[in-house]
């Protein structure tokens, strides 16, 4: 555990000594002008390859349905569950349960997936729209929902939870006022889809499949190969170190008695964080000056030491199959063996972030886009670069308070003379049938990457012509007005965003009554 806070409070103070999230070039990116231009000419060649591109593929929008939803709680949640077992009608339990919360009109869209049972459920669930109508949501299991054999209207879907010591007894259902439907998405969007899957090439994957967990939670105790080389290195270029039980007094201190017993200790503590604080600082410029001279003194090591070599390609080798290394060891072996070697070791492990401030998983994506750039692996590059912009990376946890400082980066990939706002679009719009592995966008995340662009006139023209668009499915419209408003929100412009405003209102008003008129807008 100690060791494990030692790394946490390292990592973090590494990353408070820089002002951006990552390095950024001369050219203002986080990518090197070398690798933006090897990346330019592969998108050159995709779009060549798009205008050949078979269009062949008729995509169907997500199903989806209407439904009222109603809840109960404590005895009349009992009785419910009694008449919803034999089938009263909605009207009948309305009237017979008045003080019961109802909502009406919900679109709700379905969606499969396997828990941690490995067992098949089907979550049903309602979109939120304005400020009484959250989301709703019921699970079932496969088998129940198969009995239905998609004849939904006309009928209860219900959960009953039983009374705990931490809650009521409640019963929550879903009443379906029609089936559900899922047409086909018209030529001008299913574009937008299959220039997505141009780009974002849908046979490849960042990680491999058997790729290993790592991270500060994972770290590995058993020795390695890998950290017998890092450790001839360190001893032969002298590292300099600083001890974990200092760094532990130094930030574990943080939180002391007032009370007149502890001011002695205090003050003994205080004094004893000062003097290990002057230590720590005269390591900060040793370990600089030491990063700074590593590798003009690793190459003279190389040329030196025969062994240097052989013990290298052996922990190379050892860590293909044991999908153990890290970023440091994974350096040098780009630097003495190959780039492509050091991009494989990083794809066969999935780092998973220890906490809300843990970087760690967008370095790991960004080391990933970079190296893919360098050796023109565009399919890999794009992926993980949206999972930069889509934050798409496992963590522990992950409070909202972190969330605003990791950046979007669209400027990235707009310099690389791709279609951006035709990318996002064809990633946003949710589908029956994607291909397999299609990418998703996360909404609010793109919403504010569009805030970014040079080109904010399109982007609101495009999306409020969708909202407004009776050709496209609602769910998807509705999805369309999700990003519009993460896009206005973060605008920086006020006015611009008072002026969006209205516009958005102006598009809801053309959207079905049964969502305009959940929809509310601040004055």
């Amino acid at each position: 555990m100690r060791k494990l806070f030692a790394f946490m409070i390292l990592m973090s103070m590494n990353l408070t000594a820089q002002n951006t999230e990552f390095k950024v070039y001369d050219n203002g990116l986080i990518y090197s002008e070398n690798s933006v231009n090897k990346l330019k000419h592969i998108v050159d060649s995709l779009n060549l390859k798009f205008k050949v591109c078979e269009f062949n593929k008729t995509f169907f929008a997500f199903g989806q349905a209407k439904a009222n939803y109603v809840e109960l709680e404590k005895s009349d949640a009992v009785k419910a569950k009694k008449d919803l077992e034999k089938g009263i009608s909605y009207s009948e339990l309305k009237a017979k349960y008045p003080k019961a919360d109802f909502k009406e009109d919900l679109i709700i869209i379905k969606s499969s997936y396997a828990n941690y049972k490995k067992e098949e459920k089907v979550q049903f669930s309602s979109l939120p729209l304005g400020k009484r109508n959250d989301e709703e949501s019921i699970t079932e299991s496969k088998k129940n929902v198969d009995s239905y054999k998609n004849n939904f209207k006309g009928k209860w879907l219900f959960v009953f939870e039983e009374k705990t010591s931490y809650s009521k007894e409640s019963v929550k259902a879903f009443y379906f006022t029609e089936e559900f439907k899922s047409k086909p998405i018209s030529d001008k969007y299913a574009r937008l889809i299959q220039y997505s899957d141009c780009l974002v090439d849908t046979t490849a994957q960042v990680f491999h499949d058997n790729a290993k967990d790592s991270g500060v939670r994972y770290l590995d105790t058993l020795p390695t190969k890998a950290k017998k080389f890092q450790d001839y290195i360190d001893q032969a270029l002298k590292k300099p170190s600083f001890s974990e039980e200092k760094i532990s007094v130094l930030y574990g201190l943080d939180e002391m008695a007032f009370d007149e017993k502890s001011k002695k200790k205090n003050k003994e503590d205080i004094l004893k964080k000062e003097l290990i604080e002057k230590e720590y600082d005269v390591f900060l410029k040793n370990i600089e000056n030491w990063e700074s001279l590593k590798f003009t003194r690793l190459d003279s090591l190389r040329k030196a030491d025969k062994n240097f070599d052989l013990l290298l390609k052996e922990a190379l080798e050892e860590s293909k199959v044991t999908k153990s290394s890290d970023d440091e060891f994974e350096e040098y072996v780009g630097r003495y063996i190959s780039k492509n070697e050091e991009l494989e070791l990083k794809r066969n492990r999935r780092v998973i972030g220890g906490c809300s401030m843990d970087s760690s998983p967008r370095v790991h994506a960004l080391n990933i886009a970079m190296l893919s750039a360098e050796t023109i692996k565009w399919e890999i590059f794009l992926r993980s670069h949206l999972n930069i912009m889509n934050d798409r990376f496992d963590r522990v946890s992950d409070g909202s308070y972190a969330q605003g400082a990791r950046s979007t980066y669209i400027k990235e990939i707009e310099v690389l003379d791709i279609n951006v706002l035709d990318l996002i679009l064809g990633i946003s719009l949710r589908i029956e049938n994607p291909s397999k592995n299609h990418y998703y966008s996360s909404i609010n995340r793109v919403g504010r990457a569009l805030s970014e662009t040079a080109n904010p006139q399109l982007i609101e023209t495009s999306l409020l012509d969708m909202i407004t668009d009776n050709e496209l499915d609602d769910y998807n419209r509705i999805l369309m007005y999700y990003l519009f408003e993460n896009y206005n929100y973060n605008l920086k412009d006020e006015n611009a965003k008072k002026l969006n405003q209205s516009k958005l209102q102006l598009a809801v008003a053309k959207m079905p009554n049964y969502i305009s008129s959940k929809i509310s807008f601040e004055d």
